[in-house]
């Protein structure tokens, strides 16, 4: 078996996931669960080789640029797309488009797996492949049955490939500052003017586009109302040009073989996704989905550092002995080891929750359910739905943070050579600082965890992670660590109350909540991963008694900084009147 395929991978597909329960409510009754389990696992070691095997060329390649394409377009350079194709030839495009589609319909804990070991072995084919499965993901989920029919196969056969187009000059986060106008004609088409700038794989032929309806074009400036998500093909079906255009490729730090777009659209025509005026609430759909795609391709930078640094460690040889054997050393690396589990830990979390989320869907859309249970589905789906809206922006926030911590630390085992092109460490840090900013900054991550903790999902999600604690008191060893962590819960819900009545603070603050909820989110995971492997207890341990500390830390500067903090902030900068 190849090493792509951590253990952590299968820990949860061979015994954490229930899967006979998950798959009968996904798909009905007479699931053979086994076969499914063994498919899963014949996909995983297949996604592992081949990964494993682009690893070497994307390390020599790292420096190659994307470039045009005569015909307006963009494409990858030569090792990324030689990849993209291995990964075609063996089915491996869109891996979570229903099977009606022509896709395998795989849960999104296991599209998550994928796209990690895609990351690990080339960040820059995994932008690709990740963007595909997104774009694949709304068009089924908004588009009309003739779209997806006429669409989805040709992009999960990797014929297609598929792109947002979001960011303009003037508008970054700001959505309700787009210009781009989509005008609607006398046959229903909606034609696409405008400017995109950052487009991620922008030379792709399908074109997710949110753009501001003509209609109510003035009315709406300034607001998220009035939008709608097109979609656009580059080309027409008899092959003719269709108004798209990559005008230029920028340069950048890290992830050279991603190409990243400017997008012109001149009278473009397209077909709308959903419904007029709310291609805001599929575009969100779409982020959210990246944004925990993102998470797992920090996860695979981070993997990839962590090998690098701990088989050198190994090797390099300092005052007659291996380095790894120094103390300082041996805590960074242990430190890597434990925040790259915690990372992945919350991100499995969550897809694993969403999984149950769509199956819940699924089984509410089949019709055949008696009302109790029905009542019962829909209850889970909301308190399901609560909880993945908080641990979808703390999944970004903290893998791509992680993933720059390990990388820089990587380079550090690494020392001098490290801050060569040779060691490859470097390459990968360079790549891990885009983490942070795309799809949402760490800030803005940050921001929408506050505000879904302000609606009371921190109440909906401590909720469950207090039975999990309580149900751990059968063993001393991890009883004595669930109780750090309910003291850490405790905590937080003091700092909360001290938050929420300055929201100026709150927003101030964010950072440091989301750092918080994320600890006990993590630990009480961990803890849940070595129940059921009793081997990783070491690893709960280590996180869980660092995290407390740092916990209260944190807790006391929410508390004890309050009275104006704003205030000096502002001083230091000059703002103040």
């Amino acid at each position: 078996m190849s090493s792509y395929r951590i253990p952590t991978m299968s820990l949860y597909v061979d015994r954490l996931v229930d899967w006979p329960a998950l798959l009968s409510l996904r798909s009905g009754e007479g699931v053979d669960a086994a076969a499914e389990v063994g498919a899963y696992g014949t996909v995983l070691d297949t996604v592992a080789e081949l990964a494993e095997g682009f690893e070497t060329r994307a390390r020599e390649h790292w420096s190659d640029e994307a470039e045009l394409t005569e015909d307006g377009g963009a494409r990858p350079p030569a090792h990324i797309r030689e990849a993209y194709e291995q990964l075609r030839e063996n089915g491996l495009i869109c891996l979570a488009v229903p099977e009606a589609y022509g896709g395998p319909d795989l849960p999104l804990l296991l599209n998550t797996m994928y796209l990690e070991m895609v990351s690990r072995a080339d960040t820059s084919l995994m932008t690709v492949v990740g963007l595909q499965a997104g774009a694949a993901g709304d068009i089924a989920a908004y588009g009309s049955e003739e779209v997806k029919q006429a669409v989805l196969p040709h992009m999960v056969s990797g014929e297609w490939q598929g792109c947002m187009d979001l960011t303009e000059p003037q508008a970054g986060s700001d959505l309700g500052r787009i210009s781009t106008r989509a005008t609607e004609q006398p046959d229903g088409s909606i034609r696409v003017d405008g400017q995109k700038i950052y487009i991620t794989n922008g030379g792709a032929e399908v074109h997710l586009v949110l753009a501001r309806d003509a209609e109510h074009y003035d009315e709406s400036k300034g607001t998220t109302t009035g939008l709608s998500l097109v979609l656009v093909r580059r080309h027409g079906d008899d092959g003719a040009p269709n108004g798209v255009r990559v005008t230029r490729l920028e340069r950048k730090l890290g992830i050279h073989g991603s190409p990243t777009c400017e997008v012109v659209f001149d009278g473009a025509i397209g077909v709308r996704l959903g419904e007029k005026g709310k291609g805001f609430r599929a575009m969100l759909d779409l982020m959210n989905n990246a944004r925990l795609g993102v998470a797992a391709q920090a996860l695979g930078i981070s993997q990839a550092a962590f090998d690098a640094a701990l088989e050198y460690a190994k090797q390099r040889e300092q005052f007659d002995q291996p380095i790894v054997r120094q103390p300082l050393v041996m805590a960074m690396l242990a430190k890597m080891r434990v925040n790259v589990e915690a990372a992945r830990a919350l991100l499995y979390r969550s897809v694993e929750l969403e999984d149950r989320n769509e199956a819940c869907r699924r089984a509410l859309s089949r019709g055949d359910l008696p009302d109790a249970q029905r009542g019962e589905l829909q209850a889970e789906l909301e308190r399901g739905n609560t909880r993945v809206r908080l641990l979808t922006p703390l999944c970004k926030y903290f893998a791509t943070e992680i993933s720059t911590d390990v990388t820089r630390d990587a380079m550090q085992v690494f020392g001098g050579i490290g801050f060569t092109m040779d060691a490859h460490v470097a390459k990968l840090h360079a790549d891990s600082l885009i983490m942070t900013v795309y799809e949402g900054t760490s800030e803005i991550q940050a921001s929408f965890a506050l505000k879904e903790i302000g609606k009371g999902a921190l109440a909906v999600v401590f909720e469950e992670v207090r039975g999990e604690l309580d149900a751990l008191g059968d063993d001393p060893a991890r009883a004595a660590l669930a109780g750090l962590v309910a003291k850490m819960i405790s905590r937080i819900e003091k700092s909360a109350q001290t938050l929420f009545s300055d929201i100026g603070y709150a927003l101030m603050r964010a950072k440091v909540l989301s750092e918080m909820v994320i600890d006990v989110i993590a630990s009480a995971e961990l803890l849940r991963q070595a129940k059921a492997d009793p081997g990783r207890l070491t690893l709960a341990e280590s996180f869980v008694r660092r995290r407390a500390i740092v916990s209260e830390a944190l807790g006391r500067r929410i508390d004890e900084n309050q009275e104006g903090r704003m205030a000096r902030d502002a001083q230091v900068l000059g703002l103040d009147d």
